[in-house]
């Protein structure tokens, strides 16, 4: 069953005195239950230890949606919420009672912690649950999370570059679908499971979809998929997916290399190591790269020995150069490193949303993404793993990149 949750994430950051805090303002974020995922906005009014505020929720694999008045209270860094009063809802929502840790990493405000039902009446069964994470909104920079920026590669859209507003007005016109996919357990005992992809996941579906052209309908996350679960994604893109869309697809999960057959997979969560049957393909994955009929297609992947979809990796600067790659068709990749083995805690996806957030240009391509984190992901890894850029071989790219562009 469906349920929007109002909820919030555990992730490990230290948790600041609450008599330091004012937790007053908007949070954005998202809550997780099963493999439903829904983004949050919350707004709360701090008075000494009260809480007051509202919260909207909206599933992004569906029209479910609630928006509810809130209560609790805040002391030494904890904030419990429960729902009040129910403004309005739509489809299979509910309200559940938040247990939420309030903490600052690098400069930026979070609220992170678990939901769960009750017994009390329109609220979220007893006995489900699930995982949330808020991030503090600033007004000012138009929903953009506040941290320490890292320099950027400027795109050089000023007040009169007019191929840079030019391409921005065609951008906007164009839809962004990504296919976001995280693996935290696996059913073979054989396979270690994972902490932090169902986390990096959602992370990086909450920056995608709020600050830049990728609506909610048209993300979709997968946890814990299956191999079946994700060919029947990839097979619904070959289906919307028109030549003047833009594709990105992520996976954070175990990765494998067999030397015999010079090949790399994906390990979906049914997969097991006596088998290659439910395993995921490069090659499978090239294919379908290659057949989504999309104007860019940007695959981003965090695993072990991802590296071996690759075959080189180009560079361009400015607006200019900007707009005639994105004339061009591209079938890119993005990886977390070579062909080795890479951490659970991904030192690689941490800068990668970390950069997306701080990043301050209408236009960013993901060469230029991926140059500006790249020698801070080398130098910050704790096995010196080199994260890699680059056409998919055999897919189809012709020497374009993928654009991402922001939101106003």
């Amino acid at each position: 069953m469906r349920k929007i949750l109002i909820a919030l994430l555990f992730l490990p950051y230290s948790v600041v005195d609450a008599q330091s805090d004012n937790i007053s303002g908007r949070w954005l974020g998202n809550s997780t239950f099963l493999k439903e995922h829904s983004q949050l906005r919350v707004d709360l009014v701090q008075n000494g230890t009260n809480v007051t505020g509202t919260i909207f929720s909206k599933n992004l694999n569906s029209q479910d949606s609630i928006k509810a008045t809130i209560t609790g209270s805040y002391k030494k860094g904890r904030l419990i919420l429960e729902g009040d009063e129910i403004i309005y809802r739509t489809g299979l929502a509910c309200m559940a009672k938040n247990d939420l840790n309030y903490s600052v990493n690098n400069g930026k405000e979070m609220l992170t912690g678990k939901w769960k039902g009750d017994m009390k009446l329109n609220t979220c069964a007893p006995l489900v649950s699930g995982t949330v994470t808020l991030f503090k909104d600033v007004p000012s920079a138009s929903n953009v999370v506040s941290t320490a920026v890292d320099k950027q590669p400027t795109s050089n859209i000023g007040e009169k570059d007019a191929v840079g507003k030019a391409l921005v007005n065609e951008l906007s016109k164009r839809k962004y679908y990504a296919l976001i996919i995280g693996i935290n357990d696996y059913a073979d005992e054989n396979i270690q499971d994972l902490d932090n992809p169902l986390n990096d996941a959602g992370q990086l579906a909450t920056v995608l979809t709020y600050h830049y052209s990728f609506d909610q309908e048209n993300v979709a996350v997968l946890e814990n998929p299956r191999r079946e679960d994700i060919i029947e994604a990839l097979d619904k893109l070959t289906r919307v997916v028109t030549e003047t869309d833009n594709l990105l697809i992520f996976y954070a999960g175990h990765g494998i290399w067999n030397e015999q057959l010079n090949q790399g997979y994906w390990l979906p969560s049914d997969a097991s190591l006596d088998s290659k049957s439910y395993w995921l393909s490069n090659s499978t994955l090239r294919d379908y790269v290659g057949g989504i009929k999309s104007k860019h297609t940007l695959l981003i992947s965090d695993a072990c020995f991802s590296g071996g979809i690759l075959k080189e990796r180009a560079v361009f600067e400015n607006s200019r150069a900007i707009l005639e790659v994105y004339k061009l068709p591209s079938r890119k990749a993005m990886t977390s490193g070579t062909l080795k083995t890479v951490p659970d805690k991904s030192v690689f996806i941490q800068y990668l949303i970390k950069n997306l957030v701080n990043n301050q240009e209408p236009l960013i391509s993901a060469d230029q993404l991926f140059r500006s984190f790249k020698t801070t992901v080398i130098n910050n890894s704790p096995n010196g793993q080199v994260p890699q850029y680059g056409p998919i071989s055999q897919a189809g790219d012709e020497g374009g990149d993928f654009i991402f562009l922001k939101r106003e």
